[in-house]
Order: structure tokens, then C-alpha cells, then sequence
């Protein structure tokens, strides 16, 4: 994994330090939500053509 600096304000320690962890654990859960939240849309939309396309997607799987 690659390593990356965000830099944050004190108000983002300070909300570590209140929630009990450090604040490369709260930015690492932060990044964890966004891509879950990114992944889940994807998969939404590769969902939603799937069906609004699954007669050609069976025909090319013959």
C-alpha cells in the first residue's frame, strides 16, 4: 500500500483525540467510508445497466 499525507486542521486531532483514536485511524476509517460508499455506488450502476442490458449480455455469452 502506498502511503499518503492529508493535511488536516486541529480541529480533526482534536476530534481524534475526543473519539479515543489517533487521527491516522480516524483518517484511515474516513477513507475506508468514502470508497465503500464509491464502491457501492459502482456496483449500483453496474447493477442497473445489467438488467436495462441483459438480453445483449446473453446473447454475447453464447
Amino acid at each position: 500500500m502506498s502511503e499518503m499525507t492529508v493535511p488536516v486542521g486541529d480541529g480533526f486531532a482534536d476530534l481524534a483525540d475526543a473519539l479515543g483514536v489517533t487521527p491516522e485511524e480516524l483518517a484511515a476509517e474516513a477513507c475506508a467510508r468514502v470508497v465503500a460508499a464509491e464502491a457501492h455506488q459502482v456496483s449500483s450502476q453496474a447493477l442497473r445497466l445489467a438488467r436495462r442490458h441483459d438480453s445483449l449480455l446473453r446473447r454475447l455469452g453464447e
